[in-house]
């Protein structure tokens, strides 16, 4: 298995021996916003560990890393320019494998200017995004952020995250792969076995978002065996924990 979206550097090293033992093999840890990035230098900082330090870390319990960095639209310093010309040192890693933890949280103008510049960049560069969309106002949110991401990079290259039923009939015909966030407050497990029942398995890759929020970071081990037990195909199973996501990153393992 692989955790598609996850915030490593918010976990304790305990967690990630427990899911290596129940079966996840690597994880895709992003940016987010673990504190109020005001300035650059702060956001840098947090990019070095992502990148730098977190893989190390992890790795003490045989789980391979991969990262993501960009600006969380939580998280823009006012001079977040710095950030952007720091982008393609970070993406010179092997293992860092997309521009993100991006997106909106809102509609507010600065989210969209800030998400609009990293879409651009990872669209030249045919680089990867993993997109966020938000617990409020969730419909209205991604439907701007749908808007933006036809706009200014192709959708082959977009993991959509968060996706509950508030959304899906909004992303299923897209050409994203499309991430269901197996957390306390977003999807439980029995909900994501029943989206995948209905919508299938071909466009959906499972993460557990760890993070400082309420989380389980047994939740992709959890979601596999109730898969299994209620009779779902292997191939299918597969699909969505790790086949789709070796796919859509191009991965070599």
């Amino acid at each position: 298995m692989i955790d598609a979206h996850m915030h490593a550097d918010t976990r304790p090293i305990e967690n990630f021996k427990d899911i290596k033992m129940a079966g996840v093999d690597a994880v895709v840890t992003c940016a987010h916003d673990p504190l109020e990035m005001k300035k650059s230098n702060v956001t840098l900082e947090h990019l070095n560990r992502v990148v730098y330090q977190e893989p190390k870390r992890i790795s003490k319990h045989n789980v391979k890393v991969y990262a993501a960095v960009g600006i969380h639209p939580r998280a823009i310093p006012d001079d977040y320019e710095n950030v952007l010309k720091e982008l393609p040192n970070y993406m010179k890693e092997d293992y860092v494998i997309a521009v993100g933890e991006i997106g909106l949280n809102s509609t507010a103008q600065i989210e969209q200017e800030v998400f609009i510049k990293q879409l651009q960049y990872a669209d030249e560069n045919n680089y990867n995004v993993i997109v966020h969309t938000p617990r409020t106002d969730k419909p209205t949110v991604t439907k701007r952020t749908i808007e933006l991401m036809d706009e200014y990079i192709n959708p082959k290259q977009v993991q959509l995250d968060h996706i509950d039923y508030s959304i899906v009939d909004m992303v299923i015909d897209k050409e994203y792969t499309l991430g269901i966030t197996v957390q306390p407050e977003k999807m439980s497990v029995d909900d994501t076995v029943k989206m995948l029942d209905e919508y299938g398995f071909d466009k959906f890759v499972l993460d557990s978002d760890m993070s400082s929020a309420p989380s389980n970071h047994m939740s992709l081990p959890e979601t596999k065996h109730s898969l299994e037990v209620n009779g779902f195909n292997e191939n299918d199973i597969d699909k969505v924990t790790y086949k789709n996501l070796v796919k859509f990153h191009n991965l070599k393992i």
